[in-house]
């Protein structure tokens, strides 16, 4: 019966009816499938910048027409206006064709694929795949097409999509939003794997943004650099969130004016990860390129003067935009199945990319960090304390504005002790010293500059000094064990390698303790407390830790005065299951304390942010429902959702 063509046609459309749009798009723009199933699509062309929408059929025939010689064609909008189609720009390279109505008027590049003429064909495709850097195997899938004929109206699509798939067409269709005060979330973060292997490179297997910066990585940044030196280079800074990928761009060989060229746009109106990138550049080449001082100087200074408790702050920009694309990632499961970092190392350039187009705009950074923060929040913690356990060192908590600033400061000291410190000058050498002073002003801002950066969870830390394992001993052997028992052991797994022995000592001390900390002064105290012990747990990935934890919390949650919250405690729980290393013990331990905390004391209001937070969990990691069905079964009675 379901083969009868009607009868299949008929349950194509009531399924597209009930399929979510993205999935449906896909579908009716894949030709095979609309052919299989006797679909017949009306398409429409959105200009979403402008707002006008066109009939394709009507608008790439008039196209055609336009091309073979025609003077001047007319075409309507969705709305029934009417619109001149003409050609722009003959003389110079491919044809721009052009609508008009009135003053209003729309330029449509890369429409020479539609034309009679294969000379004019190839031309077109070669001066728009030039434009924005298309990988040479899509330029020749689709010159073997043109060399045939003209694109078919599926293909115009095709091509399209192609070229915006590319860094340089997303930048422009970024600054294009923000010209006219939009900014939607699919403009600034295309959910296309496609793209973000353009943007940084397609995995390759490295365990290491180290590795991969000396593989894939070098080999994307030396592509770059030939495509065009100057547009190349800034391209190639949008990757620079970590040193060893700036070291693989070969500054060296770059033409001089190139180089100078773009050290003044990024004093101008640079993103944070590309200035940083740039000034550990130029201190390398410094001593051959002794007319970049004042750039580098400047680019210093920014950096040193950024104060990322005001509204102005680059770096709080920059970690706001940061938080939004990985959440975003992480929500629509882009890089999935790759490692953290890497999905991380596409969010970090990406965010670069945005920044260096909002540069220079009068947005608000603290408003648009709120506004991120509640359209991604949840999605970027939670994706990132799941991170913990194939990546325990590096925690949400960590990507403030205040740490990347910290890790720019040390990058910039890092580089100028292996550059030729007598070519700086005196101004460039004033302004690196500050940080290099900044760094050992206090131990609070050390720890900074050392913490662990986005990239670098999985990465082996320095070994625990004997002067510290010796006072984290010291600290823990009190008979009152309180907060100030456990400062040296969390500071110092903040920085080092913090071994199992450390962490079975500061659970043996909750033990003895009878799981009550003496002299806790506040709640704020005592979750800086369970925060850190946690961390602990997770770097030294310890079970018995981790154990002892869940126990303090759990006695805690009865203290009318220091209760944490259900949310505080869930947080405790993600971040200390990073002990179980493999997935079944992670599941297990998440699962079993989850349970336990939704059959807890919960009004509505939490029940409902438990329950949001439990759905995006097991969403991500599907593994999750064997153990956290019945959290969510008791979290959906008291909530009474469907």
């Amino acid at each position: 019966m379901t083969n009868i063509p009607g009868v299949r046609s008929a349950l194509a459309y009531a399924a597209l009816g009930i399929t979510p749009p993205m999935i449906r798009n896909a579908l009716l723009e894949d030709s095979a499938f609309r052919e299989e199933y006797g679909i017949e699509a009306e398409a429409v062309l959105s200009f979403a910048e402008s707002g006008f929408s066109f009939p394709r059929l009507e608008l790439h025939e008039a196209i055609r027409e336009i091309l073979a010689g025609a003077s001047v064609k007319e075409v309507s909008d969705t709305n029934g206006k009417k619109w001149k189609v003409e050609v722009g720009n003959r003389s110079e390279g491919s044809p721009v064709i052009e609508l008009i109505c009135g003053e209003e008027s729309l330029s449509l590049p890369h429409y020479g694929v539609l034309a009679s003429d294969t000379a004019a064909r190839l031309r077109s495709l070669d001066e728009s795949a030039d434009d924005v850097n298309l990988p040479i195997s899509n330029r020749e899938a689709w010159r073997c097409v043109l060399e045939a004929r003209p694109l078919q109206d599926d293909e115009v699509d095709a091509f399209h999509s192609d070229l915006r798939d590319t860094p340089i067409e997303r930048a422009r269709a970024i600054r294009r939003e923000m010209i006219v005060g939009q900014g939607s979330i699919q403009c600034l973060v295309p959910l296309s794997r496609r793209y973000y292997d353009r943007l940084v490179g397609a995995y390759d297997g490295s365990v290491s943004i180290h590795e991969y910066a000396t593989r894939s990585g070098r080999k994307l940044l030396d592509k770059m650099i030939a495509w065009r030196p100057y547009d190349g280079l800034l391209l190639s800074l949008c990757l620079a969130s970590h040193p060893s990928m700036t070291a693989e761009i070969d500054a060296e060989t770059l033409p001089r004016e190139d180089l100078l060229r773009a050290l003044d746009f990024l004093d101008r109106q640079g993103d944070r990860t590309s200035q940083i990138g740039a000034i550990e550049i130029g201190l390398r080449v410094l001593p051959s390129l002794p007319e970049i001082q004042p750039s580098l100087a400047s680019l210093v200074k920014q950096i040193r003067n950024d104060d990322t408790t005001g509204e102005s702050s680059g770096f709080k920009l920059f970690s706001a935009l940061f938080l939004f694309v990985d959440g975003e990632l992480s929500r629509a499961r882009v890089m999935a199945s790759e490692p953290p970092f890497f999905r991380r190392f596409a969010a970090l350039s990406q965010a670069a990319l945005i920044h260096r187009e909002l540069a220079g705009t009068s947005i608000d950074a603290s408003k648009f960090y709120d506004w991120t923060f509640r359209s991604r929040g949840e999605a970027f913690y939670l994706q990132s304390v799941a991170d913990l356990r194939s990546e325990p060192s590096w925690h949400p908590g960590l990507a403030s504005g205040s740490e990347f600033k910290a890790h720019s400061v040390a990058r910039i000291a890092g580089a100028a002790t292996n550059s030729q410190t007598e070519a700086m000058g005196e101004e460039l050498g004033e302004y690196v010293r500050e940080c290099e002073a900044w760094i050992s002003e206090s131990l609070e801002n050390w720890l900074c500059c050392n913490a662990p950066g986005p990239l670098e969870g999985s990465e082996n830390r320095v070994p625990l000094p004997v002067a510290f394992a010796d006072s984290i001993v010291d600290q823990l052997a009190t008979e009152d064990v309180g907060p100030s028992s456990f400062v040296a052991l969390v500071n110092s797994a903040l920085v080092f390698q913090v071994g199992i022995e450390q962490a079975e000592l500061a659970a043996k001390a909750l033990e003895m303790c009878g799981h009550r900390l003496a002299q806790v002064d506040s709640r704020t105290q005592l979750l800086a407390v369970l925060s850190g012990l946690a961390k602990v747990a997770a770097s030294a990935r310890s079970e018995v830790l981790a154990n002892e934890l869940r126990v303090l919390v759990r006695r805690y949650m009865r203290d009318p005065k220091l209760s944490p919250s259900t949310e505080e405690a869930i947080r405790i729980c993600l971040v200390s299951a990073a002990s179980r290393e493999d997935m079944s013990g992670w599941r297990a331990f998440v699962g079993e304390w989850l349970t336990e905390l939704a059959f807890g004391d919960l009004d509505g209001e939490s029940a409902m942010a438990f329950r949001s937070h439990l759905r995006f969990l097991c969403s991500t990691i599907p593994a999750l429902w064997v153990t956290c069905g019945m959290a969510d079964a008791a979290l959906m009675a008291r909530t009474a959702l469907p």
